[in-house]
């Protein structure tokens, strides 16, 4: 995995395939910090998980969070995307999905958003008159 301007390159994906994640301009950034000369275009340093997995557990650590994986980030992304109003197919094509269903699985809504989403019916009809 390498870093492109504003997106990863996965060279190898379950799928077989390689693509491209986009990037925030702000996980851009983080990254690009991140970055040193003699790493080769890795993130991390080095194409070997342990070396992912080293940086990550020492990041968790350092920030004082317990119990979070590194695959709970697609979850989480495509929970904020469907939140802040991004369709089904977009997520799932950020998330590198070959069908929708399997989207749907990591596409998690808080209740109070999906209250949210049902509450814009309530000036469809007038309220009852109450009696």
């Amino acid at each position: 995995m390498w870093i492109v301007p504003a997106a990863i390159r996965l060279e190898l994906t379950k799928s077989g395939r390689r693509r491209e994640v986009p990037l925030s301009s702000n996980a851009d950034a983080v990254l690009a910090r991140r970055r040193a000369p003699e790493a080769k275009g890795y993130v991390f340093g080095s194409r070997n998980w342990n070396s992912l997995r080293s940086a990550w557990e020492s990041a968790l650590v350092a920030a004082g969070i317990e119990d979070l994986r590194f695959h709970d980030l697609r979850h989480t992304l495509a929970s904020w995307l469907i939140q802040r109003g991004r369709t089904l197919r977009e997520v799932q094509e950020a998330l590198g999905h070959q069908t929708i269903t399997m989207t749907m699985r990591y596409s998690h809504l808080a209740p109070d958003h999906l209250r949210a989403a049902v509450a814009v019916l309530d000036h469809v009809f007038p309220p009852p008159r109450l009696r």
